[in-house]
C-alpha cells in the first residue's frame, strides 16, 4: 500500500471519529438532561455519570453510518480546499489508490462498529436499562398490553412483565397434548428463574386431564421450562440491540419451537446492511468531493452530506413502517437504504461538471 493511500486513509479517519465524538457528546447531553428530569434522591444522582457513558457508548454505535459520512467528505473537502487531492492525482494517485484507502478506512470503521455492536452495545443496553430503573423511571419489560406470549412445544407461556432481574409477574401456562387438547392451566403472581428451572410463588393449577382438580400451592412450585429468562429478554428487548451471535442462536431456537418471524430475519439483514453501509458511505464521499469540479466549495459539500445522512436516517424509519403497513420482504427493507446510496454514487458520479 503506498504511503499516499495510507496518508489519505488516516486523514479521513481522523475526521470520521473527530465527527464521531462530536455528535456522540452532543446527543448524549440532550439525553442526560431528559433524564436528569425524572431523578429521584441523591442515589440517583450518582448513577448519572454512568449512564452518560453508557449513552455514549449507545449513541456512538448509531451515529457511525453518519459520521462516516460527513467525516469523509470533510476530510476529502479539506484536501481539495489546499490542492491536496489535485497534485496526489498529479502524482498518479488514481481510482485503484482511491479504492485501497477506501477498503482500508472501512475495515477499520468495520471493526469498531462490530466491536460496539456485537459486544459492547447488547450489554450497555441491559445495564442502562437497570440504571434508568434506579434512578427513578417506573417502567419495567412489558411487551404489550396484553403481554409476553412464549411456545415451548406444547407449553404456552404467558407473562404480563418481565423485569431486568429475570423476574416475571401474572404467569398463566396452558399445557396441551399432542392432540392440542387442553391439559392444565398454571396461574402464578409471580417467578423467578434459578439457573435450572422456573420457581414460581402464588401458584393455582387447574388440571382439565387425565382428572379434574384445583390446587392452590402456598410454598414455591418448581417448574422446569425450555424458554428461559435470557430468550424471553432477547425478545422483549429491542432485537436490533442484540448480537449477530444471539441473534442467529434465537433463530435457530425460533426455528425449532415453530417461532420464527420476519422481524427477527429484519435485524439480522439490518445488521448485515449496516456494514455494507459503511463502505458505500465512504464509496459516495469520494463522489461528493471532486477536485476536477470548476467550483469546489467545501460548506455545499458538508451540506450535501448532512443532507443525504439525515435523509438515510429518515428513510430508513419510513421503510420500516413501510414494511410493517406494506407486508414487504425483510430482506428487502433491510437493504433498502443501501440499494438507495447506491443510487446516491450514480448521480453524483454522472453530475455535470
Amino acid at each position: 500500500m503506498s504511503i499516499l493511500t495510507r496518508y489519505l486513509s488516516f486523514h479521513i479517519l481522523k475526521n470520521i471519529l473527530s465527527v464521531l465524538m462530536l455528535l456522540t457528546v452532543v446527543f448524549s447531553i440532550f439525553s442526560v438532561l431528559a433524564e436528569l428530569e425524572i431523578v429521584k434522591g441523591t442515589d440517583g444522582i450518582k448513577l448519572i455519570p454512568i449512564f452518560w457513558l453508557l449513552e455514549i457508548l449507545l449513541l456512538g454505535y448509531t451515529l457511525i453510518p453518519f459520521a462516516v459520512l460527513i467525516g469523509s467528505v470533510l476530510g476529502l473537502s479539506s484536501f481539495v480546499s489546499t490542492n491536496q487531492l489535485l497534485i496526489m492525482q498529479i502524482s498518479g494517485f488514481n481510482a485503484r489508490y482511491r479504492m485501497n484507502s477506501i477498503i482500508l478506512v472501512g475495515i477499520t470503521i468495520f471493526a469498531i462498529s462490530f466491536v460496539l455492536g456485537e459486544f459492547i452495545v447488547p450489554v450497555v443496553k441491559k445495564f442502562k436499562a437497570e440504571i434508568q430503573l434506579s434512578i427513578g423511571e417506573t417502567r419495567d419489560f412489558t411487551l404489550t398490553d396484553k403481554g409476553f406470549w412464549a411456545r415451548s412445544h406444547n407449553i404456552f407461556f404467558k407473562v404480563d412483565t418481565l423485569q431486568s432481574n429475570h423476574t416475571v409477574i401474572d404467569v398463566e401456562l396452558y399445557e396441551f397434548n399432542n392432540e392440542m387438547e387442553l391439559l392444565s392451566i398454571l396461574t402464578a403472581d409471580s417467578g423467578t428463574h434459578n439457573g435450572l428451572a422456573w420457581v414460581f410463588e402464588g401458584v393455582n393449577v387447574l388440571t382439565f386431564k387425565p382428572e379434574y382438580s384445583k390446587k392452590k400451592y402456598d410454598s414455591s412450585f418448581e417448574k422446569k421450562l425450555t424458554i428461559g429468562p435470557d430468550i424471553m429478554e432477547m425478545i422483549v428487548h429491542e432485537q436490533k440491540d442484540q448480537s449477530i451471535f444471539a441473534l442467529l442462536a434465537y433463530l435457530n431456537l425460533a426455528k425449532i419451537t415453530g417461532q420464527t418471524s420476519d422481524d427477527l430475519y429484519f435485524n439480522i439483514f439490518q445488521k448485515v446492511g449496516l456494514w455494507i453501509d459503511i463502505f458505500v458511505l465512504l464509496v459516495l464521499s469520494h463522489f461528493v468531493v471532486r477536485a476536477s469540479l470548476g467550483r469546489f466549495s467545501s460548506s455545499k459539500n458538508i451540506i450535501t452530506a448532512v443532507c443525504v445522512g439525515f435523509g438515510y436516517f429518515m428513510i430508513g424509519k419510513v421503510l420500516n413502517q413501510a414494511g410493517l403497513v406494506f407486508s414487504l420482504p425483510s430482506v428487502l427493507v433491510a437493504f433498502m437504504p443501501s440499494m438507495l446510496l447506491i443510487i446516491m454514487i450514480y448521480i453524483f458520479k454522472n453530475r455535470p461538471n
